[in-house]
C-alpha cells in the first residue's frame, strides 16, 4: 500500500535538481578569505555543497582522466596509478576537485613538472592534481607595503617567469639552473641557489598565497596580514592547501660577472679552507667537488649593476659555457671525455636569467640528473667535507663506486619567524649544502652509496634533509609538524614523517 504522505519520485528529483542548481550558482558569489575574512570577490570560486545524503557534483571543467594510466617522475624512478587525474583550468575547478571525494579519492596531491626525486609523487588509488595549466602570469603590481610584487599563478615554470620578467626589466633573486621547476611546489617546497641577492630559496620571496583549503575554500595569506600563518604554510610542502597563485617580491635586473676557477687540493681540511676563501671573497659561491680527488670547479658570482640581457660581448662564451652546463645537467654530471670543456672565464659579464633552463624528459635508456640534498651550517663545512670524504673514499675501495660530483650551494637564512620549519629554519647564518649527484636513479650502487650516505650526513654530521630532494629517507631522518597537514592532501608518503 502506498504512503499517501511520502514525497513523489518527481519531488524528489526536483529537489535534487535545486540543489545543483544552487550550487552552480554559488560559483560567482564565493570568495577568498584571509583570517576568517573575505578579501575579495573570486568569480570562479566556489561554495562547498551543504552537508546531506545526496552529494551534488560541482562542475569540473579541465582535464580529467580515470581509465588507470600510469604517471612517472621526470627521472622515470617512480610511478603512480591515481584512481584519477586532473589538470584544472580553473581556480573553481581546484575547488570542485576538492569538495568531491567520491568523484575525486582522496588524498588530493598537487603536483607541478614531477621533477622531485623521491617518492612525493606516489599517489596510487588517489587524485593527483597537476597544476601545469594554471600557468598565467597576471602581472606587475605595488602592494600595500609599496613593494613590487608579480602575480603568478601556480603551474608557471620558471623559465617563463624569468623571462617575462626580463622583458620588463625586472627579476627574482632566486635563479636556479633548472627552469622547469613550477612556482606552486616551489612556494611551499624545498629549493636552493647561491643568489646574488636575497636569501637563495624560492619560498622567502613570496609574500601572498592564494590556496584552497580542505573545505574547498579559496584562501588568500599575506605576510601583511597573516605573516605567521603565511610563514607555517610555506613549510607544509601542499599538506596544508592547494596553491593556486602567489604574490613573489621583484627587484630590478642586475648583471652578474663570473669569476672561474679550479682548485685541487691534498687534503679535505685544505680543500674546504679554499671554499672558504673563495665564499668571502664573492657576493655568492657555487662549487662542484670531484671528491675523491678533492677537485673543485668555482664559480664566484659578483654584482655588475644594473642590466637585463647578457650584453654582447660576453658572446658566444656565455653561450658556450650554458649549452655545457645545461647538458652536464640533463646527464646528472656524467662524464663526456669526448666532449670539450667550456672555457674558464676570469670575469665574463651575464644575466642569470639566461642562465636559467628547460630540460627535456629522459628515456629510461640515457644518463640522467640524480641527487640528494642535505643542508649544513657553514661553521660545519670542514667536518662535512673531511667526513664525507672519509666515507667515499671506503666505499670506493669496497664497491668501486663514487658519485661524479658533489655540489655546493650557500643559502642566507633568515629569522626563523620567517622559515619556521624544514630546511633554513635554524634562524640567522648562512647554509650550505653538500648534495652528491649521480647519472643513473636506478643504480644498484648509487642508491646503496645514497642509503649509507644518509646516516653520515643526517645522524653523525647532523644535516637536515628535504622530503622532496632526499631519497630513501625513514621516519627517523625526518619530521614534518603533523598540524601542517590536512588529511585530504595527505599522501602514505608524507603521512611517514608526520610528527
Amino acid at each position: 500500500m502506498l504512503d499517501a504522505t511520502a514525497p513523489s519520485r518527481r519531488a524528489v528529483l526536483l529537489a535534487v535538481l535545486r540543489a545543483a542548481v544552487a550550487a552552480v550558482a554559488a560559483v560567482a558569489t564565493a570568495a577568498p578569505v584571509s583570517g576568517g575574512k573575505v578579501l575579495a570577490t573570486e568569480p570562479d570560486a566556489v561554495a562547498p555543497p551543504p552537508p546531506g545524503p545526496v552529494p551534488v557534483r560541482v562542475p569540473y571543467q579541465g582535464l580529467l582522466e580515470n581509465e588507470g594510466h600510469a604517471y612517472q617522475s621526470w627521472g622515470l624512478t617512480h610511478e603512480t596509478r591515481p584512481a584519477v587525474y586532473v589538470e584544472p583550468i580553473s581556480y573553481a575547478d581546484v575547488q570542485a576537485v576538492v569538495v568531491d571525494p567520491i568523484r575525486f579519492p582522496s588524498p588530493v596531491s598537487p603536483v607541478g613538472s614531477m621533477l622531485s626525486v623521491t617518492r612525493t609523487v606516489v599517489n596510487d588509488g588517489g587524485t593527483l592534481l597537476c597544476t601545469l595549466k594554471l600557468n598565467e602570469i597576471l602581472g606587475v603590481e605595488t602592494d600595500a607595503a609599496g613593494r613590487s610584487v608579480v602575480r603568478v599563478q601556480a603551474g608557471c615554470r620558471l623559465k617563463k617567469l624569468h623571462l617575462w620578467l626580463q622583458s620588463r626589466g625586472l627579476e627574482i633573486p632566486y635563479q636556479a639552473e633548472i627552469g622547469d621547476a613550477t612556482v606552486g611546489s616551489m612556494a611551499a617546497g624545498d629549493t636552493k641557489d647561491s643568489s646574488l641577492e636575497g636569501p637563495g630559496y624560492f619560498s622567502a620571496g613570496v609574500v601572498a598565497v592564494t590556496y584552497v583549503d580542505e573545505q574547498g575554500t579559496l584562501v588568500t595569506l599575506s605576510d601583511l596580514v597573516d605573516d605567521k600563518a603565511l610563514a607555517e604554510f610555506k613549510c607544509s610542502y601542499g599538506l596544508s592547501g592547494i596553491i593556486v597563485e602567489c604574490l613573489v617580491e621583484v627587484l630590478s635586473a642586475m648583471l652578474c660577472r663570473s669569476r672561474f676557477s679550479v682548485v685541487t687540493e691534498e687534503s679535505p681540511q685544505a680543500l674546504a679552507a679554499a671554499i672558504r676563501r673563495m665564499h668571502d671573497e664573492c657576493d655568492a659561491l657555487f662549487v662542484h667537488v670531484a671528491l675523491e680527488s678533492l677537485r673543485g670547479v668555482c664559480d664566484q658570482r659578483f654584482s655588475a649593476g644594473p642590466g637585463v640581457m647578457t650584453p654582447a660581448a660576453s658572446q658566444p662564451v656565455f653561450d658556450e659555457i650554458r649549452r655545457s652546463r645545461r647538458l652536464s645537467i640533463q646527464h646528472g654530471l656524467a662524464p663526456k671525455p669526448t666532449v670539450k670543456p667550456p672555457p674558464l672565464s676570469n670575469g665574463i659579464v651575464y644575466s642569470r636569467a639566461d642562465m636559467v633552463d628547460e630540460y627535456w624528459r629522459p628515456k629510461g635508456d640515457e644518463p640522467r640528473l640524480d641527487f640528494q640534498y642535505y643542508e649544513h651550517d657553514l661553521t660545519n663545512l670542514d667536518r662535512v667535507i673531511e667526513e664525507s670524504y672519509a666515507f667515499t673514499r671506503q666505499f670506493s675501495k669496497e664497491h668501486g663506486f663514487a658519485p661524479h660530483a658533489w655540489a655546493i650551494y650557500f643559502v642566507r637564512r633568515l629569522p626563523a619567524t620567517k622559515k619556521p620549519h624544514g630546511l633554513y629554519s635554524g634562524g640567522p647564518g648562512i647554509s650550505v649544502s653538500f648534495d652528491p649527484v649521480f647519472s643513473n636513479p636506478v643504480d644498484p650502487l648509487w642508491q646503496q652509496f645514497a642509503k649509507a650516505y644518509n646516516q653520515v650526513a643526517i645522524h653523525s654530521l647532523g644535516g637536515r634533509a628535504s622530503p622532496i630532494q632526499t631519497q630513501w629517507l625513514t621516519p627517523a631522518d625526518l619530521t614534518i609538524p603533523r598540524q601542517l597537514a590536512r588529511d585530504r592532501f595527505t599522501t602514505k608518503y608524507y603521512a611517514q614523517f608526520l610528527g
